[in-house]
């Protein structure tokens, strides 16, 4: 994606195979149906179009992941939360044992999560106390770029 000056690092978790996958299955199930009780142009119109607002929803409520400058200072956006990025201590990738301990609850039940399928995750401390998430874990498809905009904007040490 395009990155300006105020923009750092911007990224939109689309939907996966796997609801594409499931909007053709839409496609075919209402086609199906409405072609034998309305003939089969209305029955594929209508499956086209259910399924063309299926996906469109789905694109629609993806999920942004950026580092931007604000008025106030940088900020981290993960969907619809923002964090100022000097609350942020360490951030790191999560290991394959890592993500699973994540995916099972077992890792952190009070970490705030962004996460997409198979998609590398970095796990994010929060050090502001008054934030009822002591983490975040958020899915990247770049997770390299998304640490490095993160301390670029966190400033030199």
């Amino acid at each position: 994606m395009h990155h300006t000056p105020s923009m750092l690092y911007r990224e939109r978790l689309l939907p996966g195979l796997t609801m594409i996958l499931l909007g053709i299955g839409l496609f075919l199930m209402v086609g199906v149906a409405y072609s034998a009780a309305f003939g089969t142009v209305a029955g594929i119109a209508l499956g086209i179009m259910v399924s063309a607002i299926y996906l469109l929803v789905a694109i629609a409520s993806a999920p942004y992941i950026g580092v931007e400058r604000r008025e106030s200072g940088y900020f981290l956006l993960a969907g619809r939360a923002a964090i100022d990025v000097s609350l942020i201590g360490n951030v790191h990738e999560l290991s394959d044992l890592e993500r699973e301990q994540l995916e099972r609850g077992t890792r952190s039940d009070t970490a705030f999560r962004i996460s997409k399928g198979q998609l590398p995750v970095i796990e994010l401390a929060i050090i502001d106390p008054s934030d009822p998430h002591g983490t975040w874990c958020l899915s990247s498809r770049k997770p390299h770029e998304l640490m490095q905009a993160i301390s670029k904007a966190q400033g030199p040490d």
